[in-house]
């Protein structure tokens, strides 16, 4: 919320390479944009060699600088941790009461969460129901969990800002809200970070599934070093460049890490199709840095045989053309960010002081499982 005037509403995206911010102030009923900004530690790990600091204290630094140059006018902020931090399943269940519901999700949640449930966060809900060949009602459930020492980390950052934390939630989350929001229909999302990759099976706005890979632009950089013979430096330079290194003839780069990214969205597909033949995935849409390298779509197209697109989180929002010739740079990089800011216009054109999202880790820490 604004401190004077109109609402406003700031998502902070926690990156492996950098923190993203956008400050969103809700005109009428009209998201509008009024600041954004972005702090690179690409580098952070070199510097750590050589620092009297640790990972945690320089993201805070990084935190401290970046608001400071933004200067947001509100004491609200809406965060997401990276995917790899949090787990997201699809469970089926037979169909029952919430109240039974709620003992057998804590029951199944033990072999899908590789860790004592009391260090977890976790949070549920109800996202399909459909009939087994037999006849037999069955209820899709989407298990969202996240360890309770990685949320103190993030409410710790936020903390020392003085800041209140209004939403945090898994990435994948914002994501959606930002590429797709409620539009109908099936939709693959990949989201390709710095270090990991993250694949979401999304239908009618809704998180159905989500698979966090180990593998995202840093590999494509040491690939593209390796086979060129340069620098990791003169590789990101190259990866940037707009040269296409996917579809030419005589290109001699093959990116592994693509072909890993590409076997899983294969899975995640058929796993969505066989259980619901009548709901088909209609495109892909890609964000994240590196779905910026020139001929991706194109390449992941042919592969994937779905049209593949970028995703455009801007388009949600209303901007100056001054700034939107700025922001065109920036791509998909800011959906996180940006789909912050949206859930906590959602969350206040709902008023209501709980928010709804699933996924959200504040209401996870306090639901009683």
């Amino acid at each position: 919320m604004a401190l004077f005037g109109n609402p406003r509403f700031l998502g902070i995206d926690f990156g492996t390479a950098s923190l993203k911010a956008v400050e969103l102030e809700l005109v009428g009923d009209k998201p509008v944009l009024v600041n954004y900004g972005v702090a690179d530690f690409s580098h952070l790990e070199e510097e750590l060699k050589e620092a009297n600091y640790t990972y945690d204290e320089a993201v805070a630094l990084y935190l401290h600088a970046l608001l400071a140059k933004m200067n947001p006018k509100t004491d609200q902020a809406h965060i997401a941790m990276p995917a790899y931090t949090g787990l997201i399943a699809l469970v089926d269940f037979p169909s029952m009461s919430e109240a039974q519901m709620s003992e057998a999700v804590r029951f199944e949640a033990h072999k899908y969460v590789p860790m004592a449930l009391d260090d977890v966060a976790l949070s549920w809900e109800i996202v399909g129901r459909r009939e087994t060949g037999e006849g037999e009602g069955v209820m899709e459930v989407l298990l969202v969990a996240a360890l309770k020492k990685e949320v103190a980390r993030y409410q710790g950052y936020i903390a020392q800002e003085k800041l209140e934390m209004s939403l945090l939630e898994i990435e994948t989350f914002s994501i959606v809200r930002s590429l797709i929001g409620t539009e109908p229909g099936a939709k693959l999302l990949i989201d390709l970070g710095s270090r990991a990759t993250n694949i979401i099976l999304a239908d009618g706005g809704e998180v159905k599934l989500g698979r966090n890979i180990d593998t995202g632009g840093k590999d494509m950089t040491r690939t593209l070093a390796e086979t060129m013979d340069v620098t990791k430096e003169r590789a990101e330079d190259l990866k940037k460049s707009g040269k296409d290194f996917l579809n030419q003839p005589t290109s001699a780069v093959t990116f592994p890490s693509l072909q890993i990214i590409v076997s899983e969205a294969l899975r995640v597909i058929e796993s969505h199709e066989t259980k619901h033949p009548e709901s088909q995935v209609g495109e892909i849409i890609l964000s994240g840095g590196s779905a910026r390298l020139a001929g991706l779509p194109e390449y992941l197209s042919k592969l994937i045989g779905r049209p593949v697109s970028i995703g455009h989180p801007w388009s949600k929002i209303q901007s100056t053309e001054k700034q939107q010739a700025i922001i065109h740079e920036t791509g998909s990089s800011f959906a996180v960010a940006i789909g912050l800011a949206l859930g906590g216009i959602e969350t206040h054109l709902k008023k209501s002081k709980e928010t709804s999202f699933l996924g959200s880790i504040n209401t996870a820490l306090h639901k009683k499982m």
